[in-house]
């Protein structure tokens, strides 16, 4: 114990977090497996018995004077008529016909009276189908029953019973069969306008649930950006769901939040979909499997919350541009993540061939579509890659407050901004850029400056990152540019009116690249004319 105690306080960051992801990978990895196999063996089915029915003795008891029925050929019935809800032109040619044969004892004889009243039907009324069509085999022992197309246009799809009627009178079942072997399944395409149809109840319902979410999103969006007010002329206008998918501390659109968000959708539609499709078309009112699907809904939840608390551990990452933009999903404090890029690819491919996979085999499917053990794992490594690019990275910067800090009344006292936020790179390695913007709150190149690394000093050094990161710098204006003096504060008057204007944009980079951007859009109580400092410049 006393061991594990030594080695655990000279593990420095440097090797905790990539062991840290180290570990996530497998523990996602193994998790994917075993679902995986799980899936595997939960679909695994006992074969049907496909043996077909023998023949009963001769020395079957019955009495030889009441027609009895055996079996029936085929088992399967394709219909070629399209299924709707609603009524719809009948176009199929009604030449068409199919045949059933139904094998049994004691039925008519050519030469009998009762050889013209024999009726076969399928299904139960009123949506059940007749025909009168029938011919007796020489020996009795096997009728031939043609339909037509107009007379199985109502018969719906699904299991139906074959009956046979001789004179009104039902025929008996051989005692040795069950009622369940003499049935047969129909099967029949399912019209554009069904489709159309379910897929807009699907909708409008999800579109409720949706609408419900986004309601408490509002609310939530109220209850955080109050009215008094800190929305600027420059701000971009978020809507509910920006709102919900935004990460508050960078100001950027979290990636592990629209991953989870994607997946709910899929899964909360595609279940409505199968649900409402089964028991529209196939009459089956029950609930779906899953078929393993809820595994790909943990990795994205264990995703979610994984990314998190490595945010939270690790720091979050740079705020990048002002506005959050969709680009957010792909970079990580304004620089191009791979592992980011690579989890966004494979969400949308999987998510893509859910739906598309869905959409042309719910009218038979029973369960959700399974997803293949590779495409878990796969999923298990893409996530487990997106959690590691967050681990390795360093935190990246996020600027809270800018300050601009003059005393007119004090000579001895020079100009400076303050720059104030989380994860800012010290004095030395960091880049800070300044531009003015115009009326339409865009760029004017050539009033470009870059800070020169001896006009920037650390005031306030990160304790949990000493020697790497501040929580706030100072920028001194003395050292700006080479100007004479009428020059010099004829600039740092545009500079104050501008910064006033909020026409200023400052970027900050760090040390790695990442970046924060600000603007004067960024909520800052304490923006105002600070008390001055004791320079020591």
């Amino acid at each position: 114990m006393r061991l594990f105690k030594m080695f655990g306080k000279h593990l420095s960051k440097r090797y905790y977090y990539p062991l840290l992801s180290l570990g996530l990978v497998c523990v996602l990895l193994f998790t994917s497996v075993g679902v995986g196999q799980a899936q595997q063996d939960e679909s695994y089915t006992v074969p049907t018995n496909t043996t077909s029915t023998q023949q009963p003795s001769n020395a079957a008891a019955s009495v030889l004077d009441v027609t009895s029925i055996t079996s029936i050929s085929p088992k399967e019935l394709y219909v070629a008529i399209p299924q709707s809800l609603v009524a719809e032109n009948f176009r199929a040619n009604p030449q068409e016909r199919l045949n059933l044969v139904i094998t049994g004892d004691n039925f008519p004889q050519p030469d009998s009276p009762l050889k013209n009243q024999i009726a076969v039907k399928i299904g139960n009324p009123p949506d059940n189908a007749t025909t009168t069509n029938v011919r007796v085999a020489e020996d009795g022992r096997a009728i031939f029953a043609s339909f037509t197309n107009t007379q199985l246009k109502n018969l719906p799809r699904g299991t139906h019973p074959v009956r046979v009627e001789v004179a009104g009178n039902a025929t008996s079942i051989n005692p040795q069969i069950t009622e369940d072997q003499l049935q047969v399944n129909v099967t029949r395409p399912v019209s554009n306008l069904t489709t159309f149809i379910v897929f807009g109840i699907t909708t409008f319902v999800t579109l409720i649930i949706v609408g419900i979410i986004y309601a408490l999103a509002t609310e939530s969006k109220k209850t955080n950006l109050p009215a008094n007010s800190l929305r600027k002329s420059n701000q971009k206008s978020l809507n509910s769901l920006e709102w919900l998918l935004l990460d508050r501390e960078t100001n950027t659109f979290s990636l592990a939040r629209t991953q989870f968000v994607w997946w709910l959708t899929i899964i909360v539609f595609g279940y409505l979909f199968l649900f409402i499709g089964r028991g529209v078309i196939q009459g089956i009112w029950e609930f779906i499997p899953l078929s393993g699907f809820a595994y790909t809904f943990l990795i994205s939840l264990v995703t979610l919350v994984t990314a998190q608390a490595t945010s939270n551990i690790r720091g979050s990452k740079g705020s990048g541009d002002v506005n959050p933009a969709w680009s957010d999903l792909v970079v990580h404090g304004g620089v191009v993540a791979l592992e980011r890029v690579q989890q966004l690819v494979w969400n949308l491919i999987i998510g893509i061939a859910f739906i598309v996979i869905l959409l042309v085999t719910y009218t038979t499917a029973s369960s959700l579509p399974s997803i293949p053990q590779e495409i878990l794992v796969l999923m298990g490594i893409s996530a487990g890659g997106y959690i590691s690019g967050k681990a390795v990275r360093k935190a990246g910067p996020n600027i809270t407050q800018v300050v601009l800090c003059d005393e007119p009344q004090d000579p001895s006292t020079n100009p400076y901004l303050s720059v104030a936020g989380e994860h800012l790179s010290q004095a030395g390695s960091v880049i800070v850029q300044i531009v003015y913007l115009d009326e339409a709150n865009n760029e004017k190149p050539e009033t470009r400056i870059e800070v020169k690394q001896d006009s920037i000093c650390t005031l306030d050094p990160d304790p949990n990152s000493p020697g790497e990161f501040c929580k706030k710098l100072q920028i001194n204006f003395n050292t700006l540019n080479a100007l004479p003096d009428e020059q010099w504060h004829e600039w740092l008057q545009t500079f104050a009116d501008n910064f006033t204007a909020q026409k200023v944009k400052i970027t900050l980079i760090n040390a790695d690249g990442q970046r924060a951007v600000w603007d004067g859009t960024n909520p800052a109580p304490e923006r105002k004319t600070a008390h001055a400092l004791q320079s020591q410049y």
